[in-house]
């Protein structure tokens, strides 16, 4: 809100910004498959990681840990 008590177009962008926030935040709690589904590239990313590192490890002839 400016001086003079009316809501600008900063604060309609800004109350939306906080609502859209506060629904993915409440969404996020209520749905577990929500949780599996938005962390599934992270686990993927960790599995191709441990599987690169395992590739470099036979490569140079270190063998498995």
């Amino acid at each position: 809100m400016n001086m003079s008590g009316s809501i600008t177009t900063m604060d309609v962008i800004v109350f939306l910004a906080l609502g859209f926030a506060i629904a993915f935040v409440v969404a996020w709690i209520a749905s577990p498959a929500l949780r599996a589904w938005i962390e599934r590239p992270k686990y993927r990313f960790q599995k191709n990681l441990r599987s690169y590192d395992e590739a470099v490890r036979m490569e140079n002839g270190k063998g498995p840990r």
